[in-house]
């Protein structure tokens, strides 16, 4: 008879969207009764509780007292002991390379979460150890196609769901304060957040009354809190810090507008979340991720290199409220059709199905290999492993 499917996913859980897609597909896997488990090669879990709160199961790995070795055996542990259908690296070369060492008859699988080429030269390596390979966002996916590393590994299409609220209140056409949201990491980079002094100059400048929220954490956040003071009580820019997941349904509600000014991306889950409770994206046009979802008629998708044109299109939507309200409506019912949680799983469940063939024994021991692609292969040769051993020891 088929056998049930049992999924690992690999990865390390930062705050991001990459862990709030996993909080999200385990959630509803095991509300499914479908098991699942969570493995890090790290110790941070950025949505401990909200994990906990799902009921799934999560192992983290100290890598700052645990050299390489001892935590990729410690990972391929639990999973002998799990005995998954299908393992999924999720998140960069540590967890791709737990696809080396997965016995045949498992499904192998890695997730490309955004349009850079650090994230297909990081999979490419690991070609021969996987059968499947997972898109985000069309374009990905498209990319994936016309790559000859990946000839051979079947390819799919599994864009991100979020949670949709259980109610909506439309927004307001009034005039008061616009309320702006930017939810995410506080980094330069692809997420652009130097740019952002530029926008509150000209939306103080256009006199208009606004709250900007920029919720998260990151290395410019000291820096932003400086450069972005303001004295007008009708012009205000808020920086909470991060938010456990559990408290970001409530801060979506609270807003009108979200901004993203990336110029990389994949599908961002903030993104689809903010569009499911009502709110307007203001976005960098970008073909990867953000136009299979973002149109005219749900937001305003700004070029990249119109730096004008995000605090234009905010500036527009104060003024236009009764557009800002049919937007409001049009991005939550675009999510609500494609892009909840359920549909998410679905796809995922369509993909890696319960007709999956047996399984291949897990062995008890494995001979670690240095990574793949290593300047110096040698680091990790037993004799050092001694060494680096007693260092990591003197850490605690």
């Amino acid at each position: 008879m088929p056998a049930t499917p049992r999924i690992a996913f690999i990865s390390s859980l930062a705050l991001g969207g990459s862990t709030t897609f996993l909080s999200n597909i385990s959630g509803e896997l095991t509300r499914r009764k479908i098991p699942v488990i969570v493995v890090s090669p790290e110790k941070e879990n950025a949505f401990a509780s909200d994990f906990e709160k799902a009921r799934v199961k999560v192992f983290l790995h100290d890598n700052r007292r645990l050299i390489y070795e001892d935590r990729l055996h410690a990972i391929l542990r639990i999973l002998a002991e799990f005995q998954p259908t299908t393992v999924v690296g999720c998140l960069g070369q540590a967890t791709y390379e737990v696809l080396r060492y997965v016995p045949s008859g498992v499904r192998r699988a890695t997730l490309i979460q955004a349009d850079a080429p650090i994230f297909y030269d990081a999979a490419a390596p690991f070609s021969g150890c996987m059968d499947d390979i997972v898109g985000v966002s069309k374009k990905i996916t498209e990319r994936l196609e016309t790559m000859a590393a990946f000839n051979a590994v079947t390819k799919h299409y599994l864009p991100y769901g979020v949670a949709m609220p259980k109610t909506f209140t439309p927004r307001e056409t009034g005039d008061r304060p616009l309320r702006i949201l930017y939810l995410g990491r506080i980094m330069d980079g692809q997420k652009r957040v130097y740019l952002f002094p530029k926008f509150l100059a000209a939306l103080k400048k256009s006199g208009i009354p606004f709250q900007w929220t920029i919720a998260g954490e990151g290395d410019q956040r000291a820096n932003l809190e400086r450069l972005m003071s303001s004295a007008n009580p009708t012009q205000q820019v808020l920086f909470p810090g991060p938010l456990p997941y559990s408290q970001v349904p409530a801060l979506l509600e609270q807003h009108d507008v979200f901004l993203l000014a990336s110029d990389a991306e994949g599908l961002p889950m903030s993104l689809l979340e903010a569009m499911g409770h009502g709110l307007v994206p203001v976005v960098s046009d970008l073909e990867s991720g953000i136009r299979d979802v973002v149109d005219a008629g749900n937001g305003i998708l700004v070029p990249v290199n119109d730096i004008e044109g995000y605090a234009r299109a905010i500036i527009h939507l104060h003024e236009h409220r009764e557009e800002l309200a049919a937007k409001s409506a049009a991005a939550r019912e675009r999510v609500r059709q494609q892009f909840s949680v359920e549909a998410m799983t679905g796809r995922w469940l369509a993909a890696f199905p319960q007709n999956t063939p047996a399984v291949g024994a897990w062995p008890t021991t494995w001979n670690i290999k240095p990574p793949l692609g290593v300047p110096h292969p040698f680091y990790y040769s037993p004799p050092l492993r001694v060494i680096r051993r007693l260092a990591a020891k003197l850490q605690r």
